[in-house]
């Protein structure tokens, strides 16, 4: 018994092709976006390891925080607690950084904040292109605003979504803005998810504010950009 054998047409083969790039049209964007949620938080968390692991050696060998000199400029602090103890490409004072790139807030307006643009910061890269911030606060329990942009310079350079801050408490250790020994203007006090997506304080992690408690809400996520995240 002969089996016949059935040719697609041309005009079914395209059909087939249409359905195919209509799915594909549907589903990439959500992939590319998965994608860079993805690398994100693993270039985050591994920034945040490196300065977490450069400030507990320099403790070791320098005393305490708490005890370190934060009258000194961006560059000298660099040179003097944390250069020996971290791996990286270049050094940026606020000078230059300033020149290369305008930094937006959450909510796209231009970022003003003192971490990026203060006249004791000073930046330098990882070997994987992250760009870290240091900024003094000697009125803040004598601690160190961090900044941490996981791309460097490249865009899109705003708050919440390449670029998070952080503050390193004598007491509390390297904290996300928003955490717990940090000024208290920065922080949400008890942690409520509801309050730090909200919309009844500045720094709210929310389209429409700053983004600077966005750190925070990743952290509290267990290092995940959930589907609540204003991305």
């Amino acid at each position: 018994m002969k089996i016949k054998r059935t040719a697609f047409t041309l005009a079914e083969v395209l059909i087939t092709l249409g359905i195919i790039g209509v799915v594909a049209a549907m589903t990439m964007p959500a992939l590319i976006t998965n994608y860079k949620k993805a690398e994100t938080i693993t270039r985050l968390k591994k920034a945040y390891s490196i300065v977490q692991q450069a400030i507990k050696l320099s403790e070791a060998e320098n005393g305490p925080i708490v005890d370190w000199n934060v009258t000194l400029k961006g560059h000298d602090f660099f040179e003097t607690y944390i250069k020996d103890f971290v791996q990286y490409t270049e050094e940026l004072d606020n000078t230059s950084l300033s020149s290369k790139v305008q930094r937006k807030l959450l909510n796209g307006s231009n970022y003003t904040g003192t971490t990026f643009t203060g006249a004791n910061a000073t930046s330098f890269f990882l070997l994987d292109g992250a760009m870290v911030t240091l900024n003094l606060n000697s009125t803040a329990d004598n601690g160190l605003w961090v900044g941490l942009d996981v791309n460097g310079l490249a865009k899109p350079n705003q708050i919440g979504r390449d670029t998070f801050l952080f503050f390193c408490s004598p007491v509390h250790g390297l904290q996300p803005v928003g955490g717990k020994g940090i000024p208290a203007q920065y922080s949400y006090g008890e942690y409520s998810h509801d309050k730090i997506i909200g919309t009844n304080h500045n720094d709210s992690c929310n389209k429409t504010k700053s983004g600077y408690w966005c750190s925070a809400l990743i952290m509290n996520d267990g290092w995940e950009i959930k589907d609540d995240y204003p991305w």
